[in-house]
């Protein structure tokens, strides 16, 4: 029986980016696959903006126009639920315009009506993964889950999928997580090569910027990401906050860099059972 599974943007765009071959696009549409036509949409639009090399974008460019089979017109979605989709709105207290995240918790709803099955949402952006996981349990969807969750899924789903084909995408995701970290830290590390006298002084600034330093240099993506919080939240360090801001994602990707991370460390010690 195939599997239910309702698919959001940065998923799509960060799975893409390291399937070179089509496995992991087929193995995602050998499952019971349902997108948000709004995600669709927002696939197409970022990536373009997105840090991706030429040959990604290439790629994804070429895969994309194929899920939309796949796709449910957004205002399908909003009639199929009639006043539950305000409801789910009020329930999680979203405030934003309708987007990507809302319109796949509604399909997921949807989906898990229609096919008396438990679905699994997968999204990178883990502030709507927090903001929408409640709803999920309290009206019994399923689970909301990453792209880390979907390619162990994957993985123990489906027989032609091995444990070294798992351990290279694992690992080529942390790889393109590392990434904008990286360019991150040496914009920060030659900043902090700049300050003047007057600037070391400055016991904040200089605890922040080590957090941010030291944490990656550590693999502590906690320390880091607490001098990123602190230079996004205070007006007086600007020249900081404006590096921090040339990367919009580098939240997300701190917190997804450390569970792939743990994810593969966690495999060399404990397998992921899977029947032959």
């Amino acid at each position: 029986m195939k599997h239910p599974i309702i698919l959001d943007a940065c998923t799509i765009i960060n799975l893409l980016r390291i399937d070179e071959d089509e496995f992991l696009f087929k193995s995602i549409k050998s499952m019971d696959l349902h997108i948000a036509n709004i995600v669709y949409q927002e696939v197409c639009s970022n990536v373009k903006k997105n840090s991706l090399s030429k040959e990604q974008k290439k790629y994804i460019q070429q895969i994309i126009p194929l899920f939309l089979s796949y796709s449910r017109q957004d205002a399908d979605i909003i009639n199929d639920l009639q006043e539950y989709f305000d409801k789910l709105t009020r329930f999680t207290a979203h405030t934003k315009k309708r987007n990507g995240e809302l319109l796949s918790s509604a399909l997921s709803l949807c989906v898990s009506r229609e096919k008396s099955q438990k679905v699994h949402f997968y999204t990178d952006d883990f502030p709507a993964k927090e903001q929408f996981s409640r709803y999920f349990s309290y009206q019994q969807i399923g689970e909301v889950g990453d792209s880390v969750d979907l390619l162990i899924f994957l993985y123990w789903t489906k027989s032609d999928f091995s444990i070294e084909q798992l351990l290279r995408y694992l690992n080529d995701l942390k790889s393109e997580f590392n990434i904008p970290l990286k360019n991150l830290v040496n914009k920060i590390q030659t900043k902090k090569d700049l300050l003047t006298k007057k600037d070391k002084k400055e016991k904040s600034l200089i605890e922040n910027i080590d957090n941010i330093l030291y944490g990656y240099l550590n693999a502590d993506m906690q320390l880091l990401n607490t001098g990123i919080v602190f230079f996004l939240e205070h007006k007086k360090f600007t020249a900081i906050k404006n590096i921090i801001q040339q990367f919009p994602n580098i939240e997300k990707e701190c917190i997804l860099f450390q569970k792939v991370r743990n994810t593969i460390q966690s495999l060399s010690s404990y397998e992921i059972f899977k029947i032959a």
